[in-house]
């Protein structure tokens, strides 16, 4: 629905065409191998082509199979292991023990009955072992989330400011005024819960609010006035480089220039970057145009330091990338503030897919998050990956509440993805034993 120039409508639906195309090899190249090797090897196949999906500039980790447990919160807690990777494989095995038990009770032979040369002897019956394992699958994350999950202290509060602003309206220079007034009638109005750090959202400012002559004045003033930090996306020109980024500071009382700021690493592929137009420009040249999406990359994990602690941004779909949330906290942040803009997907589905997709950051590492998405879904999530509290869509007010700690090291966070390489290895040793069998049957 972005009001752009024919041509760039049709280059951005030929994009978008070519990355579904993309996306759709890995489960096409997962089929194959399956097929091949068997089974047994789809628990370890699954996750490895989900790690590669999120490399590259077009990297698109959105259908990952262990974000669709994100409500169950005891099955998702292996993520505090092995990441979502982990979750995933879980899943598919869990399905293929399914598939297991169904296909043995529907064979003549599933009773287990064989003759020798002895007589009749009874085995067990052949849907025994997948129902086992169906049960010990299922214990495991139950077991592990009952031992791990603990009472959490407070930390501090937050408020979190949703202004509902059209997404048509962001880019609308009239409409600065009226953003502006609500943004100010917010802030004032979450002063009166008390909050340690008030968090608005993606581009919430319009305008660099770190050189703008009306929106910054105006933002830094409420910091002064109300004694409160206030953290927000805003676009950044970064004068060393004379570029423009997708970008996140930190506005403190007191404290003039802005010092801490972020610029976003993970650029939206042919929406907000053409992929790899930086290593080769000639991309740029045949298939930019005026009005395409041409924000800079960042390079930077910056980590905030303020008044309680260490926090981190991520700004819009950063938040489904697990490596680079891991490598903020690897750095030292203790929270993880995402500020989004989710108008564009209306009503449909998108808005609560990316808004759960986001969860699984914290119980991989171990922190809490705080989410400000311009027209919702906000809310706060425990490090256990609990909604603690959240907003409806389409809704201007200010969501307040109090963040609990942060959790101590997860293995997640101290050792990545160690999940990839054990699923390699047991790829490797699995296909080790069935050439030999292979060869001891010929």
């Amino acid at each position: 629905m972005v009001p752009v120039e024919p041509l760039t409508r049709a280059l951005l639906n030929i994009g978008v065409v070519l990355l579904f195309a993309y996306l759709g090899l890995y489960v096409g190249v997962f089929a194959w191998l399956t097929r091949r090797w068997g089974l047994w090897a789809a628990p370890l196949i699954w996750p490895l082509l989900e790690f590669l999906r999120t490399k590259s500039q077009i990297g698109f980790p959105w259908g990952l199979l262990g974000y669709s447990m994100t409500p169950y919160v005891p099955f998702i807690q292996p993520a505090s292991v092995g990441g979502v990777y982990l979750v995933s494989a879980w899943l598919v095995l869990v399905n293929v023990l399914v598939y297991k038990l169904y296909a043995s009770r529907s064979t003549p032979d599933a009773t287990g009955i064989r003759h020798d040369a002895s007589g009749v002897r009874r085995r067990a019956p052949s849907w025994l072992a997948p129902a086992l394992g169906l049960a010990a699958a299922f214990a495991a994350p139950l077991l592990f989330s009952a031992f791990y999950v603990r009472p959490l202290k407070p930390w501090f509060n937050v408020a979190i400011i949703q202004p509902n602003v059209s997404p048509f309206d962001k880019g609308d220079w009239d409409s600065r005024a009226k953003i502006q007034a609500d943004l100010t009638r917010l802030t004032r109005q979450s002063a009166a819960t008390h909050p340690d750090l008030i968090l608005y959202p993606e581009t919430a400012t319009l305008t660099d609010v770190t050189r703008s002559e009306t929106m910054g004045p105006a933002i830094r003033g409420l910091a002064d006035s109300l004694g409160l930090e206030i953290f927000t996306g805003t676009p950044l020109y970064d004068e060393r480089r004379n570029s423009w980024h997708n970008g996140a500071v930190l506005i403190r009382p007191g404290e003039q220039p802005i010092r801490q700021r972020y610029y976003k690493i993970r650029l939206v592929p042919f929406s907000e970057k053409i992929p790899y137009a930086d290593e080769l420009p000639i991309i740029r040249r045949i298939l930019g145009t005026a009005d395409m999406g041409n924000w800079t990359r960042g390079h930077d994990y910056t980590v905030f330091n303020w008044s309680h602690g260490t926090l981190s941004a991520l700004i819009c779909f950063e938040a489904i990338f697990p490596d680079l949330t891991r490598e903020f906290t690897r750095r030292g942040s203790q929270l993880l503030a995402v500020v989004t803009n989710d108008g564009w997907f209306g009503r449909l589905m998108g808005a609560q897919q990316h808004a759960e997709l986001a969860v699984l950051r914290t119980v991989e590492n171990g922190v809490p998050m705080i989410r400000s998405a311009n027209n919702g879904i906000s809310f706060i999530v425990d490090p256990y990956g609990r909604i603690l509290d959240r907003t409806q869509l389409f809704v201007q007010t200010v969501l307040a509440g109090e963040i609990p700690e942060p959790l101590a090291l997860t293995l997640y966070r101290r050792y990545g993805d160690w999940f990839m390489l054990a699923c390699l290895l047991g790829l490797v040793a699995g296909l080790l034993v069935l050439r030999v069998r292979i060869r001891r049957s010929r």
